[in-house]
């Protein structure tokens, strides 16, 4: 089987695996709920789903600090690479 048959199906099965994506994500959160860490470093550790909200605020300021900061430093005018 060629890989370009399976970027196909993928492709073609986006909707499915993006549910799938979904349900493994929503599963991990419930288990969370359930499962606690035996020895939490810090008092945050106790809340359920410290880290995936952790990495969810991490993720965003990612995105923030790229799009107001960095962005502007690297971008270009219009034209620009034109002669």
């Amino acid at each position: 089987m060629k890989i370009s048959d399976i970027l196909v199906k993928l492709r073609d099965n986006s909707n499915k695996l993006k549910l799938l994506w979904w349900g493994i994500l929503g599963l991990t959160v419930l288990l969370n709920l359930f499962i606690h860490p035996h020895n939490p470093h810090f008092e945050w550790e106790k809340i359920p789903g410290a880290w995936g909200i952790f990495g969810f605020i991490c993720s965003i300021s990612v995105i923030l600090i790229m799009k107001k900061v960095i962005y502007p430093l690297i971008s270009r005018p219009e034209g620009y690479y034109e002669c």
